[in-house]
């Protein structure tokens, strides 16, 4: 199964607006064996739009609302290996921190 087939699959399944906003962040290439890093992803890309956008507008609200979904399906695929919850939480906040630091530092310059 593919990640957007997956996130797909998830219930209670998130609004229509929402999920159709979701679904140009999860890359939909080959079957995967597991859905965090790919998830993980979509929330790299859609968190990089927020602080790209300033979070100024509803399009932001609906970049941010989709990058917690993905964090959210990111732990609930990952609960299937949960002696790597910690590792991939770990490496999910570097991510993001790393993002927000890189974007603030840019701007003080």
């Amino acid at each position: 199964m593919k990640p957007a087939e997956w996130v797909a699959t998830r219930t209670p399944p998130a609004p229509d607006e929402l999920r159709a906003h979701m679904h140009g962040f999860v890359k939909n290439g080959d079957d995967a064996a597991e859905y965090s890093g790919p998830l993980i992803s979509a929330c790299e890309e859609a968190f990089a739009r927020v602080l790209d956008s300033g979070a100024a507008s509803r399009e932001s609200a609906f970049d941010l609302l989709s990058a917690d979904a993905f964090v959210t399906y990111a732990f609930e695929a990952a609960a299937d290996e949960p002696a790597t919850i910690a590792e991939r939480a770990d490496a999910a906040m570097r991510c993001v921190s790393d993002l927000a630091a890189a974007r603030f530092t840019t701007e003080a310059q």
